[in-house]
């Protein structure tokens, strides 16, 4: 791109600018940050007075005073709503003659935001420097007036603004230097990457056109344009389970879908628990908390996310992301002779946010068993018990057997025992008793016995019962235990 000659800067200071694109290729790899916030000043409905502002995210080096005093003519610009230019990227360039980019600071809405500005014009003056007094002054220590808002620079095409504004919004990289605002080699990247867009066809550029060609050369602006004009799209939905709750300790499946390539998504859980992508998800990296994706086109990708804990509760999952836009850029200049600058406004877009939840139940509590420890021994085989059947026991009540006895009838003495047989008298009469003769009868457990005689005879002996039976002509006896 080339512009008219009034708005040239002499060649010393072009050469200058070329310089810092060399130091852009020899620069290492940083990783990309995220932009930083600068002090905030309280919210006034009066003009701010003076104050001293904060330094641009990854700053390297300490600015003076001077360049970070708002006060005077510096504070007035900033009360009218512009942004007052501070410093340069690295502290090579004189207080007149600053580094590209260069950070300024500007009210939004109350808050003083300190914000790195990115040249679109390769030849120009940046128009940023101040002198001993702190005055805005351009490369000559001229006097310089505000920097005010622009509505873009009419030099690039929409594309060229598609793109510029894409790229002060992502991280890229310029033969393996990550762009971003974090450190000086990352800033030099991104601010080359820029120029390659802006002064592609610009003489002073035509050694640096294959760099320009590895890096950013047409496919890839043409894949980031396809980007800046799609309906931009960011959705998170449970997939496993769909509904209920899962145990403690089982994993939970996200799945994110979005077109929103090549930018870093921020995707979180609650309750310090991990997020792990899980799945086929070839395409898709994540680093921290920063979710990327890989792809082109409007279709949106679908990415699993994998969430597990041991502890029961609900447990939320949040993604959030600053949709790209042309609109999210600030842009402003000083003059005709001034370059113009376009920077990532940190406060005006919003943030698209998705959301899911999950519910985790408590484990159950259960006793742990008791572990016996194996031993060494070698086992024994024991022959099988028979197993014998349990018979109920039956009390045994002894049976005493009815011995039949016999009368004793006594013999006396001296009487003649007849030969021949006797007829039976007949019952005498009934009488006293009459006292038993002859020897004691000894019982049959062997102890002494009593016996009495009658009709109905009863022998009690001791330890034996004897029970008469008359009408039987027998007597029973029984054994009697004690």
């Amino acid at each position: 791109m080339t512009v008219s000659g009034s708005r040239r800067r002499p060649l010393v200071l072009r050469l200058s600018l070329t310089a810092a694109i060399a130091v852009t290729v020899a620069g290492s790899s940083v990783a990309f940050a995220s932009p930083a916030v600068s002090a905030p000043m309280p919210v006034r409905t009066a003009a701010a007075p003076a104050f001293t502002a904060g330094l641009c995210e990854g700053t390297e080096y300490t600015p003076s005073e001077q360049m970070l005093d708002i006060s005077g003519i510096r504070l007035d610009h900033f009360n009218d709503g512009n942004i007052v230019p501070m410093y340069g990227t690295t502290d090579r360039g004189t207080s007149a003659a600053v580094d590209a980019p260069v950070c300024g600071v500007r009210d939004v809405d109350g808050i003083a935001k300190s914000e790195w500005m990115y040249c679109t014009d390769f030849d120009l003056d940046p128009c940023a420097g101040v002198d001993e007094n702190g005055l805005p002054v351009d490369k000559h220590n001229d006097e310089m007036g505000a920097t005010v808002p622009s509505s873009g620079n009419p030099d690039l095409s929409a594309d060229d603004r598609a793109v510029i504004s894409w790229l002060l919004q992502n991280p890229a990289k310029l033969d393996g230097v990550v762009s971003g605002n974090g450190s000086e080699d990352a800033r030099s990247a991104r601010q080359t990457l820029v120029w390659c867009v802006s002064d592609y066809d610009n003489p002073l550029m035509a050694d640096f056109k294959s760099l320009c060609d590895r890096n950013i050369g047409d496919d890839e602006r043409a894949r980031i344009v396809e980007i800046m004009n799609v309906t931009q799209t960011l959705d998170l939905v449970r997939k496993t389970p769909a509904t209920g709750t899962l145990k403690a300790g089982e994993t939970a499946v996200f799945t994110l879908n979005t077109n929103m390539y090549r930018k870093p998504i921020n995707v979180q859980s609650s309750a310090g628990t991990e997020l792990t992508v899980c799945g086929d998800n070839a395409k898709a990296t994540l680093s921290a908390n920063q979710l990327t994706v890989d792809g082109r086109g409007d279709a949106p990708t679908a990415v699993d996310l994998c969430l597990t804990t041991a502890d029961s509760g609900d447990y939320s999952v949040t993604a959030s992301v600053i949709p790209d836009s042309v609109e999210n850029l600030h842009w402003n200049t000083a003059g005709a002779q001034c370059q113009i600058f376009a920077s990532f406004d940190t406060v005006r877009p919003a943030l698209m946010n998705a959301s899911a939840s999950v519910g985790y139940a408590a484990a159950p509590t259960t006793t742990p068993a008791t572990t016996t420890p194996a031993t060494t021994t070698p086992a024994t085989t024991t022959p099988a018990t028979p197993v014998v059947p349990i018979v109920p026991i039956v009390p045994i009540v002894p049976i005493v057997p009815i011995v039949p006895i016999v009368p004793v009838v006594p013999v006396v003495p001296g009487a003649p025992v007849p030969s021949q047989p006797v007829a039976t008298p007949a019952a005498p009469a009934p009488s006293a008793p009459k006292q038993a003769t002859g020897p004691r009868p000894v019982a049959i457990d062997g102890g002494a016995a009593e016996q009495n005689s009658g009709r109905n005879v009863a022998v009690a002996v001791t330890g034996l019962g004897l029970v008469g039976m008359a009408a039987a002509g027998a007597v029973a006896l029984r054994r009697k235990r004690s």
